[in-house]
Order: structure tokens, then sequence, then C-alpha cells
């Protein structure tokens, strides 16, 4: 006779049980005065892990629960229902294998499955999104950081013609649109979701040729043309996803903690998308203009104008370094 807790059909009701199992092709379940049998091959057996207990559910509902004991291990070994999950989790060697296997699939998650899954996702969003998230975040930035420009309306036209120009000589379909803007961020420009380029002030002022300027503007097109914002922004979420789905929770120390880990996961991918924009860009600036000497020079002067901030490290720009992105654009001279 087995010993164990019996919990009535619909209840957590608990009742002092025991379990015959004596008897060939039946089990007879005890409770106090009433007797419950059923035909071995009717119950369901689930076998606990380790030292959790083993329950057998009735066919009319009663559940019988039961500690381990030798009684219950010859039990299921002789009606086939081994306790193959227990033997592996005492077995050092299958545990380092499982941890091993499982640690693969999440990198390989993380480097390879979430960024295919990013380019599908992409693929097959509709324009609107982009368009959405673009009108968006325009009104954000016009609010919370940017001002007006101060550059002449002529000087904002004429570079907006040279820029329309070069799409027309790279075949570019479609409207980029061209935006100025005032900043305290310093010599910068923004590709958005959809179709717009910002250009700063400072960028324009820091300038010494057009053909530097034009490098600029055509990395940021390489942005639009690849849709990486659009990337970042699935690629974020589903980083966010998968580590709330890893943890089985999204609060306190772990939200900060996987806050950190996504960004950082998230920086690696975008500083991809910029060396891809500059390939891009040097591409253009090579059929444009027979050289990408501008480009070389333009971050030459970004590097100069830069050397006043702090440094930090790699692993928190989401750019590379300009070094290196020089030494690539001086490789395909």
């Amino acid at each position: 006779m087995l010993s164990g807790v019996a919990h009535p059909p619909r209840s957590s009701e608990r009742c002092e049980a025991k379990l015959d199992t004596s008897l060939d092709g039946m089990l007879v379940l005890y409770v106090g005065e009433q007797r419950i049998s059923a035909d071995i091959g009717g119950v369901e057996i689930n076998v606990g892990v380790g030292s959790t207990p083993s329950k057998i559910s009735f066919p009319d509902g009663w559940l019988f629960v039961a500690q381990p004991c030798d009684e219950l291990k010859a039990f299921l070994k002789q009606h086939s229902q081994h306790d193959w999950i227990g033997k592996l989790e005492k077995n050092a060697v299958a545990i380092v294998v499982c941890c091993v296997a499982m640690l693969a699939l999440t990198v390989g998650t993380f480097t390879h499955g979430i960024p295919w899954l990013t380019e599908r996702v992409v693929a097959y969003l509709p324009v609107s999104a982009s368009k959405i998230v673009e009108e968006q975040v325009l009104i954000s930035l016009d609010e919370q950081l940017f001002e007006p420009s101060e550059l002449t309306l002529s000087r904002q036209v004429k570079i907006r013609q040279r820029f329309e120009r070069h799409l027309k000589d790279l075949g570019i379909e479609g409207e980029v649109r061209l935006l100025f803007r005032s900043s305290e961020l310093g010599a910068n420009a923004f590709a958005l979701s959809h179709n717009t380029i910002i250009v700063l002030d400072d960028l324009v002022r820091l300038t010494e040729t057009q053909q530097q300027l034009d490098g600029i503007l055509l990395h940021e097109l390489g942005h639009i043309e690849h849709q990486h914002v659009m990337k970042a922004i699935v690629r974020s979420s589903l980083l966010s996803l998968s580590v709330a789905v890893l943890t089985g929770e999204s609060s306190g120390v772990i939200d900060n903690l996987t806050g950190i880990g996504v960004f950082v996961a998230n920086n690696g991918q975008s500083q991809e998308a910029e060396r891809e924009a500059d390939r891009y860009a040097s591409d253009a600036m090579w059929q444009l203009h027979g050289t990408n000497q501008p480009m070389v020079e333009m971050f030459e002067l970004l590097e100069s104008d830069a050397q006043h901030e702090a440094e930090i490290p790699a692993w928190l720009s989401t750019h590379p370094e300009i070094t290196e992105r020089i030494e690539s654009l001086k490789s395909f001279q």
C-alpha cells in the first residue's frame, strides 16, 4: 500500500489516503470509507522530478499524490513510467550538457535568431508603419531637442537642391526630405524611419567643402535605404521581449539589468548599421565624385571637433570609433 494525500474531484481538500497497487491491472484508492478503483490504463501518471511528489489522476477526477519511495519507484518502473527526468537531475554530465546547450541556444538566439527575425519583420511591415513612427519622433524631437534652423533660407535651398540632384544621379526614386534644425547636440545629422534626414546647423558650419557635406548626407541616406531605424526599433522590441521571457519578470533590479543588457546588445547592431551606411555613402561618393576622400576629410573634422568631449568605451557608443571609420574608408580608395 502506498500512503499519500488524495484530492476529491474539483476540490483542493486534502484527505489521507492509501493506494493499492497489488492488483493485476487495477489501482484501488482508499479514502476513509470510500473505495475508488480504476483500470491502470485509464489513469494518468505524472512522475515527480527528483524529490517532488508523483501524481496519479483517476478518470472520475480523484487525484492521488505520493512522495518518492521504493514501492512507488518499483510500481512506476513496472508500468513503464520510468523516472528518467529524476535520473537526469542527478547526472552531472547531463546537467553540464544541458547547461551548455541552453547557453548555446540563448547566445544563438541573440546573435543570429533575433537579427534574422528582425529582417523578416521589417520586410513585411507596411510603409505606413515607418511613416507613423517618423511623424511621432519628429514631433518629439522638435518639442524637446530642436530649435528652428538659423541658416539662411537661401543656403538651405542650395543644399537641398544639390542633394536632390545627387538623388536623381543615383537613381533614387521617391522623395527624401532634407530638414534643417538648430540644437545643442553639436555637429550631427539624423535619419528618421521613413524618408527624412535632419541636418543640424553646426554640422553645416563645420564643413569646409560641399562634397564633405555630401558624404554625410549620403551616409544618412544609407540608413534610410537599408531601413536601419525600423530595424533598430524592431530589434530592440524583440530583445526586450526575449529578456522578459528568459527572466520571467520585468520589474525592479531585473528591469535595470536587462535594460543595460538590451542597450549594449542593440548598440553592437547599431555600430554595424553605421558601417553599412558608411559603405553605402562611400560607393555613392565614388559614383558621384570619383573619390570618397571628402568623407575622410569630414570625419577628420568631426574627430577634431569632438576632442574636447570625454571619451566613452566603444561598447557604449552607437557609432564605431572615428579612426576606425577613416581607416575603413581609406581601404576603399
